[in-house]
C-alpha cells in the first residue's frame, strides 16, 4: 500500500478588499515621488542581490587537492524583466502569494506597467501580479487580470520567486523601500549560508537518478543527501540508488504516480514491502529532517501515513509548502537538473494522476563527500 499522500496545496481564503482612499493632488503627487524614489534605490540593490547570491538549483561537484568535496553554485540567472521604471525586481514567470488588497478579477489593465502603477497608488499593496498570457492564466484568471497584495517580506518573496524558476503565465513584481531590501538581502544571505552548510557537509551523498517521461530519452537528475541531518532518509535512499540489500531495493522502473501542479513530484518503489534500511518494516522519522522547511522548489522530502511511517516513497517539492513542516522529513536537495523535474511536473492533473509516464530508468551514487 502507498502511503498516505501528502495533502493538496493549501490556498489561501482572501475577501474582497476595499479599494483605495483618494487622496489630494498634492498629496498624492509627493506620495509618488517618495515612493519611486525609495523603488529606484530598492531596485538598484536588489538587481545587486540577485546577480550575486547562489542560484539554489544548479551546481556540479568538483574535486579539490588536500580538500573535501564541495558543491559549487553557479551564479544565478535572474528572471527576464519588463522594460519599466515600476516596481523592483519586476520579473516575468513568476506568481507571488499575498494577502489580497484588491482583486484581478475587477481590475484588468493593458500591461505589467499599468498594474504596477495600481500598487504603488493603492494603501497597503507593495505585491501585484499580471496576467500575462492572452490565453489566459488557468482556472478563470483572464489576460490582463491584476492583482493587488500585501506582504510584510516583499522584498525576500520577490528575491525567492526570482530563484524559483518558475513556469508561471503571470508577471509580478514588488514595492520596497532601501531599507527593507537591506534587511533582505542579510536575511537571505543568513538563510544561504545554512544551505550551503547543510549542501557541502562532510559524509553527504552525491546520488542520481535518470528519468524518462513517456517516449524520450531518459535525463538525469542530481541530488546532495543530508546524511548528518537526516541519516536514517539518506541512508534509505543511497541504498535505493545502488540495489542494497537487495535486487528488489531499487528505484529502477518505479513511476511518478502523483504529481500536481507547482507542488510535488511523488514517486516510490514498486513491489517492495518496507525499507531498504529496515527491509519488510518502516523506518522512523529523522528529527533533524522534521525541523526543515519545505521552502523551495527541489527539496527531497518523505511520504509517510503517520509519524514513524516511513517507507522510502518521496516527492520532489516544486514549490514552497510550509503547511508539510514538521510533518515530512526533509532529507536532501537537487543540484543538477530541476528543469527536468519541471518537465516531470508538467505531467500534472487536478486529481494528481499523470497525464503521461515520467519512470525512473537508472540510478545510483556518484560520490561521497
Amino acid at each position: 500500500m502507498k502511503p498516505q499522500q501528502f495533502p493538496a496545496r493549501e490556498r489561501m481564503n482572501v475577501s474582497r478588499a476595499r479599494r483605495s482612499r483618494g487622496v489630494g493632488a498634492h498629496a498624492h503627487v509627493a506620495r509618488r515621488a517618495a515612493i519611486t524614489a525609495a523603488v529606484l534605490i530598492a531596485f538598484v540593490l536588489v538587481r545587486g542581490l540577485l546577480g550575486t547570491s547562489s542560484r539554489p538549483t544548479t551546481g556540479s561537484t568538483v574535486a579539490r587537492p588536500d580538500r573535501e568535496r564541495e558543491v559549487s553554485p553557479s551564479p544565478p540567472a535572474p528572471i527576464a524583466r519588463v522594460s519599466s521604471a515600476c516596481g523592483a525586481g519586476v520579473g516575468t514567470s513568476a506568481e507571488i502569494d499575498g494577502a489580497v488588497v484588491r482583486w484581478g478579477a475587477d481590475n484588468v489593465v493593458g500591461d505589467a506597467e499599468a498594474c504596477c502603477r495600481l500598487c504603488e497608488q493603492t494603501d497597503g499593496c507593495n505585491i501585484w501580479v499580471w496576467c500575462a498570457d492572452e490565453s489566459g492564466c488557468g482556472g478563470e484568471r483572464k489576460f490582463g487580470e491584476c492583482w493587488l497584495k500585501k506582504r510584510i517580506d516583499a522584498a525576500v518573496a520577490m528575491h525567492a520567486a526570482s530563484q524559483r524558476g518558475d513556469r508561471s503565465r503571470w508577471t509580478s513584481g514588488a514595492l520596497f523601500t532601501a531599507a527593507e531590501a537591506r534587511a533582505a538581502s542579510e536575511a537571505i544571505e543568513k538563510a544561504e549560508s545554512e544551505r550551503m552548510k547543510r549542501r557541502n557537509a562532510k559524509g553527504n551523498h552525491h546520488v542520481y537518478l535518470d528519468v524518462s517521461i513517456d517516449d524520450d530519452p531518459s535525463r538525469r537528475i542530481e541530488f546532495i543527501l543530508y546524511t548528518n541531518i537526516s541519516p536514517l532518509a539518506a541512508e534509505n535512499f543511497r541504498r535505493m540508488c545502488e540495489g542494497v540489500p537487495s535486487a528488489k531495493h531499487t528505484w529502477v522502473g518505479s513511476k511518478f504516480y502523483r504529481i500536481l501542479d507547482k507542488f510535488i513530484d511523488q514517486t516510490g518503489p514498486e513491489g517492495v514491502a518496507g525499507s531498504a534500511v529496515n527491509p519488510g518494516l518502516s523506518f522512523d522519522d529523522d528529527p533533524g529532517g522534521l525541523k526543515l522547511k519545505h521552502d523551495r522548489p527541489g527539496l527531497l522530502s518523505l511520504a509517510n501515513s503517520g509519524p514513524n511511517t516511513n517507507t522510502g516513497h518521496f516527492s520532489i517539492v516544486m514549490a514552497p509548502a510550509p503547511h508539510l513542516d514538521g510533518s515530512y522529513v526533509i532529507f536532501g536537495e537537487i543540484i543538477s537538473g530541476l528543469d527536468h523535474a519541471w518537465a516531470v511536473n508538467a505531467l500534472a492533473t487536478e486529481s494528481g494522476a499523470p497525464r503521461g509516464t515520467a519512470r525512473i530508468t537508472q540510478a545510483g551514487v556518484l560520490a561521497t563527500f
